[in-house]
């Protein structure tokens, strides 16, 4: 690999890494398997361990899964909060005990062998024995409080039972069991509304509710297995803890192993995995850790993870079935998906029939055919997937599959005409094809229910099944459409057949309606990503939604049109460059005219970069504003703006006025002596500026407190200008 291509191939891991990080922490809607992204995470630490020169300090390989989100106060925890690394096979689980025996200087290591617990992380602290703070795991120093809503868990007593320390940070897991998680989703389904993926991500999106009433409404449990800070300490070993945490009356883990040498915790391992389908909570892997307090000190931890333990992940449930045919489901963009039709098989706890097959290039490279045994996973409980087939065992009359064939050229749902495109796939670029008809029925109820999920206008009580209902009825052809349906009729609305009739019922149509009518006051950076504008995700709208004050501005935007202009301008002093080996100039004449145009380019690309595009950032580029641009200007893009204006709905956007920090990019890193990160950061936008998470030669200026690490370090590196809290209140005027 040259040094171009590991550049390049380590700046899209980082954003494949980056993405699927987010979803997973943050979101609770992962895409892809834990062993699949543990892969995208590993090759990354692997190429920048071979090109330590494109290393970045604040890279995901180094730090914590950040799970914080708005709306939670930000506590730091008095020990870090750290995350274990994983292995998948036994080899590397032997390197992890050889490390230790040349890191200790002995090989009489004793270990306690685990469950693995597929949950949220958290951290409880009690004081002088009284319940008093659960904290998040956070970015690892710091997490979201959320002490309220773990306050509902009933089993989690207030007080410890018997002698306790003054202060003692007790670590472990929230889970919902998979008897409560069926509860919800029957209600769910009963209502109408779109069903839960899975019980892990269930618990971590209700851990995260504003509301603890709304928490208290869902069961959910916890279990604790391990310490943070302990004054005094109270424990010298792991199984210690284990009997501990049992004495104070906490819940604690069903069963765990006290092993010498490797050989051991790999027997242990074994036989954990016949056991661990009979624990209340979903559990994907063991943990092995060194069982001596002061062994697992000695050991130390690196920024991101203990080096005294490891989790050893077990493979993902999978089996055999045999795939009776390809259907196609069309998104909310157009995207023509296959869908693999499946004879039953119990899986996971679950009976799956149907399985994703991602797109046709998938199904080709892995050689599916109709009528194959296929063997299926569900890894992490996503969705289910087709992994391969047996072309050994193929039956005669297998077929290959052929997606435009199949659809006869048009789209299965509306007839219309299909195209071949490239979609961002988060993992990278592939080619699809695509309903070009924006009114595809599919497409309409597809971006209705986008327009009421949590991410957009959180319009709670239109799941999927609402949504087709709705669009079938031809009670909503665009979204706002939404608010011309009464009262009555969502009350009366059959999800059901006439046969068997299904209503919605007045309770759920009296809490959508006043949902609806609370949304109408959002920004228009939410309505703007609800509306599902092309090109347009969640940092865009909020980008977009900063610089400009209504749709009517946004649709026909200076600032949009100049990033064109800049594109063209870029594109052209690129193409007709005087020294140009693509396109040289005939003559001497053309050259001088094309040195002549060149410093006019010049001219006019600094006068866009001071003046309109000052501080414009990358995720507003030439693709988002042509889309953008383009769709309001369509007749369907036209038509949602009358609608909206018809509703008298003009959502605000945030536009900040230019400012001291205008054009200016901060990182923040350290404990400030009196602002909260969220106020400094506010500041820097109020002042027009910019706060970016990693550091880079871009970078204008970083904050630095107490105990910052790694960001000052590459500022240092990089001569970036380090500024403390009273520099930069002197800076913000105050």
């Amino acid at each position: 690999m040259t040094l171009a291509e590991a550049k390049k191939r380590i700046a899209d891991l980082r954003q494949q890494v980056a993405h699927h990080a987010e979803l997973y922490y943050r979101q609770a809607r992962p895409e892809i398997s834990d062993r699949e992204y543990d892969q995208l995470e590993r090759e990354l630490a692997d190429l920048e361990q071979q090109f330590p020169q494109f290393a970045d300090a604040d890279s995901q390989t180094r730090k914590v899964g950040d799970d914080r989100v708005q709306g939670f106060k930000e506590v730091a925890h008095r020990q870090k909060m750290l995350s274990l690394d994983n292995t998948y096979n036994e080899e590397e689980l032997r390197a992890f005990h050889a490390r230790l025996i040349k890191l200790l200087e002995t090989d009489d290591l004793r270990y306690t062998v685990e469950p693995k617990i597929d949950g949220l992380a958290v951290s409880l602290t009690y004081e002088n024995g009284e319940f008093v703070r659960a904290v998040t795991r956070g970015k690892g120093d710091k997490g979201d409080d959320v002490t309220a809503n773990v306050a509902t868990i009933g089993m989690l007593p207030r007080r410890l039972r018997g002698p306790a320390p003054r202060i003692v940070e007790i670590r472990g897991e929230i889970y919902m069991t998979q008897a409560e998680f069926e509860r919800l989703n029957a209600e769910r389904a009963a209502a109408g509304e779109e069903l839960y993926a899975n019980p892990r991500n269930t618990a971590a999106g209700t851990i995260k509710q504003i509301d603890p009433t709304e928490v208290a409404k869902r069961k959910l449990s916890i279990v604790l297995y391990s310490l943070g800070y302990c004054e005094p300490a109270v424990v010298r070993s792991q199984t210690e803890l284990q009997e501990q945490i049992r004495a104070w009356g906490l819940p604690a883990v069903e069963k765990y192993w006290a092993v010498r040498g490797i050989d051991e915790a790999w027997a242990a391992i074994g036989e954990l995995d016949q056991l661990r389908r009979t624990f209340a909570y979903g559990t994907d892997g063991a943990v092995v850790k060194l069982n001596d307090v002061e062994q697992q000190r000695a050991a130390g931890a690196t920024d991101k993870s203990p080096r005294w333990a490891i989790a050893y992940k077990y493979k993902p449930d999978s089996a055999r079935t045999r795939l009776k045919a390809i259907t196609i489901q069309v998104g909310k963009t157009g995207i023509l998906s296959p869908v693999a039709e499946l004879e039953p098989v119990h899986l996971s706890l679950s009976t799956i029939a149907r399985a994703t097959l991602h797109n046709e290039e998938e199904i080709r490279r892995k050689d599916i055919r109709i009528g194959d045994l296929v063997e299926i996973e569900r890894a992490g409980e996503v969705i289910p997937a087709v992994l391969r087939s047996f072309p050994e065992e193929r039956p005669a009359g297998a077929r290959e599959f052929d997606l435009f064939a199949a659809v006869g050229g048009k789209c299965p749902v509306c007839a219309g005409r299909i195209a071949r495109v490239e979609v961002d796939t988060g993992s990278g670029v592939g080619a699809a094809w695509k309903c070009q008809n924006y009114d595809c029925r599919a497409q309409r109820a597809g971006r209705l229910g986008f327009f009421c999920s949590r991410r957009a206008l959180a319009i709670d009580g239109l799941g999927e099944t609402v949504a087709a209902k709705l669009v079938e009825l031809e009670l909503v052809k665009d979204p706002p459409d939404l608010y011309d349906v009464t009262l009555e009729t969502l009350a009366t609305l059959n999800l059901g057949t006439t046969e068997e009739p299904r209503v919605f019922g007045e309770k759920n149509a009296t809490k959508l309606v006043a949902a609806r009518e609370a949304a109408r006051a959002l920004p228009l950076e939410k309505w703007l990503y609800a509306l599902s504008v092309p090109d347009v995700g969640e940092s865009t709208a909020r980008e977009l939604g900063r610089r400009h004050r209504t749709f009517a501005e946004l649709a026909d935007s200076a600032l949009l049109k100049a990033v064109l202009e800049k594109a063209a301008l870029e594109e052209e002093r690129e193409r007709d460059g005087p020294a140009s080996k693509k396109n040289p100039p005939k003559d001497e004449a053309e050259k001088e005219r094309r040195k002549t145009r060149r410093v006019a380019i010049d001219g006019e690309l600094k006068a866009l970069g001071s003046g309109i595009l000052l501080g414009v950032p990358s995720d507003i580029g030439p693709a988002v504003a042509a889309s953008t641009l383009e769709f309001f200007a369509s007749a369907p893009g036209k038509r949602l703006l009358a609608k909206l204006a018809r509703l008298g709905i003009d959502p605000q956007g945030t536009v900040q006025a230019a400012g001291v920090f205008t054009g200016k990019t901060f990182v923040l890193t350290g404990t400030l002596p009196t602002l909260k990160r969220e106020e400094a950061e506010q500041k820097i936008l109020a002042a027009g500026g910019k706060v970016s998470g990693s550091v880079s030669k871009k970078t204008s200026y970083v904050l630095a407190g107490a105990e910052a690490g790694s960001k000052l370090e590459k500022a240092r590196e990089l001569g970036v200008s380090v500024i403390e809290e009273a520099e930069f209140l002197r800076m913000a005027g105050g």
